[in-house]
Formats: structure tokens, sequence, C-alpha cells
């Protein structure tokens, strides 16, 4: 028999299943051994419960003979699972099985499938290394699309050439820091849409991280249990994101060295491949000293660029102000008939004169719903 062993992503795995027919899943034949289980007698061997499935009325087995072996498929079941796949290969054989497709196998699985003689791994590594055209794509994009922060363009472009020409395993590993507001976040979205064509992006919230939780989520103890590997494990881009990474505990950060050094998440379940990976962490902090502090001199070094966002200039609140009102005309915020009754030029005039005193794009944001809010108040069907 068989064994093909994918580490991918699921959503391409369930792709390349689309293609085959005659599946059937792992699961169902859990199911059916534990019906087997509660069933049989306190003297039946394991021979007569092997005989017993194979002969078995099931018609889900009958005429698939390719079983399909998903992450998602052990939950519930204790690690015990995996120290007897001799048992559960003898009764495929059975059964007249002709393969097993396994999909990311925890690390004890994997090691209990090593001696099987017809084993084959796909180490897939589903993100390729960002070609060139993509990079000066993004270059366009940042330019067209971020307001300011020409520096942290240039160096971010800097970065992803040297990613692009150098070899190795390492991820390009980028810190992003100062005040809240000004653009860190919608550039890493912005990377992930044009480097990989999704506006989905695995994040964390790293400010969040304390106690025992974390510490089973970032460092695993059970296969069963939500966890930061099988959130790598399925992610749609090859983009990372680790908001206020600096306010992480030491002991959650510790778990970041070998990822940024080599491009390997490894815990105690599962070893995730990162090659080729962006990893961008977020600070508020507004000075590299101030990193300093929370973050060790070892894991600091690890940071192939440490990246400043400055604060909007007056000329670039405005612009900012202006793109938000635009926005809400243009992109479905507001409903067409409200549209209508706004005086556009009115209200870009009253955002101007206030904007000089505010600091990023969340407050202006707020500052131009507030103005819009205001407009739509002096209407009629607005009054009390």
């Amino acid at each position: 028999m068989k064994i093909e062993v994918f580490f991918e992503p699921e959503i391409f795995f369930t792709r390349r299943l689309d293609k085959i027919d005659g599946t059937f899943r792992f699961d169902d034949f859990l199911k059916l051994l534990d019906e087997v289980n509660t069933s049989k007698s306190d003297d039946d061997s394991d021979q007569n419960q092997r005989k017993f499935i194979v002969t078995k009325d099931s018609s889900v087995f009958q005429n698939n003979h390719i079983c399909v072996v998903r992450l998602s498929d052990f939950v519930g079941y204790k690690s015990f699972v995996f120290e007897r796949m001799d048992l559960y290969l003898e009764i495929f054989e059975r059964m007249g099985v002709e393969k097993l497709l396994i999909n990311n196998p925890t690390r004890i699985l994997m090691s209990n499938l090593e001696n099987q003689s017809g084993l084959l791994v796909h180490n897939i590594n589903s993100f390729k290394k960002i070609n060139i055209n993509k990079i000066n794509s993004l270059s366009e994009k940042l330019d067209q699309q971020i307001i300011g922060q020409e520096k942290a363009k240039l160096a971010i472009y800097r970065k992803l050439i040297i990613q692009h020409i150098r070899t190795g395993n390492k991820p390009l590993v980028l810190m992003f820091y100062g005040n809240p507001g000004i653009g860190k976040t919608e550039v890493a979205k912005l990377m992930a849409s044009a480097l990989f064509k999704t506006k989905t992006i695995l994040r964390e919230q790293m400010s969040m991280t304390a106690g025992n939780a974390s510490i089973e989520y970032f460092k695993a103890t059970g296969h069963t249990e939500n966890s930061f590997s099988k959130e790598l494990l399925n992610r749609k881009s090859n983009i990372l994101l680790l908001d206020e990474f600096a306010l992480a505990p030491e002991y959650i950060q510790t778990a970041f060295f070998q990822l940024f050094d080599e491009g390997k998440y490894i815990d105690q379940n599962f070893s995730v491949d990162m090659r080729n990976s962006i990893i961008i962490c977020t600070s508020n902090f507004t000075s590299k000293k101030q990193m300093k502090k929370s973050i060790s001199p070892a894991l600091y070094s690890r940071f192939d660029a440490v990246i400043p966002f400055v604060d909007f200039t007056l000329e670039e609140k405005l612009e900012v102000s202006d793109k938000i009102i635009e926005n809400y005309v243009k992109s479905g915020k507001m409903e067409s008939q409200y549209i209508e009754l706004i005086d556009i030029d009115k209200v870009k005039d009253r955002v101007h004169q206030m904007v000089k005193t505010l600091s990023n794009f969340r407050s202006i944001r707020n500052l131009v719903e507030d103005i819009i809010a205001d407009e739509l108040i002096k209407i009629s069907e607005f009054k009390k």
C-alpha cells in the first residue's frame, strides 16, 4: 500500500483531492472502529476485530480505495491513535485500500510512518520566492496607495530585493515601528495583496499573549488543541503579521528564534516550513531604544531591518482626509441616497480646517465621519 504525505496548507491539499475519485476520510474509519470497540465483548481478539471491520457492511468503503487523512480527523482522539498506526495499516490492507494520502501529520505520527516501505513524503513549499516583477509591482502600489512614509517604502523595497537575490531559507524579518494609525498594518496588508494575491493575512496580536493559555497556543501541549503552528500550516499567504511584538513576554518571544533564523516553526506537535516567508513585526514604540528594552539582543539582531514610520505632515493629513472622503463616496460605504444630500466640497473644507491637530488615520477618519453626520443632521429627515 502506498502512503503519500503532503506538507502543505490544507487549502492546497483540498484542491489536490478535488482531482481524485474514490476517496474516504480516515475520520469515518475511526468512527467505525469506535463502533466495533463498543459492540465487541471482552473476549474478542484483535484478529476478530479486524475481520469484523473488513466484513462489516459499510458502503462508504465499498468502492473507495484511497484513505484521506487530515489533521482535523484526530480532533477528539488521543495520541495513542498515532501509536497504533501499524494496526490501522493492516486493517486497510484487508479492506483493499490502495493508498493513504496524509496532510500535515504530527511529528509523532510521522515518526510511526517512517519505516513503511511505501512511504513517499512531499515537502511542498507552496509559496515560492517572490520574483522581481511582483516586487516592482508592490513598489508601484505602495507609491500609489500609501500616503507618505517615503523612507519606509524605500527600505521595504531594498529588503525585498535582498530577499530575492540571497540564497538560503531565512525569512525576511522586518520590524515596523512608530505611532499607531500611520500605515504600518496597511502596508503589511498591501504586501499580502500584491505579492500573494490575497487580502487574507495571518495576524497575531502579541500584546495579548500572557499566561498558560498563550504558552499552550505557541508551544502546544496536545495535537487536538488550537495552536499557532496549525494557523501557520493553513496560512493563505506567506506573510505573517505580529502586532506589538515587543509587548509579548520573553517566554513567548523565545518561540520565534528558529523561525526568524531558519524559516522553521517547531512546537511539540508540528514542524512548519516557513521558507521564503515575510515576517512583519510592528510596535507602537517610537524609538529603537524603547524596543531594545523589551526585546532580547539575540532576537533583536535577527531583524533584517528596523523601519521607522513617521507621523503625517500637514500636507499628508490633508491628502489622507481627502482620500477617506472620496472612499466614502466611491466605495459603497454610504447609501447612495445620502451621498446625494451631502456637499462633498463643503465636507472637505471643514475637515481641512480641523485636521491639523490630529495625529493618525483613525482620528482623521473619525473626524470625517462626524462632519458627514453633521451635514446629514441638518436635513429634516435626521432632525429630532
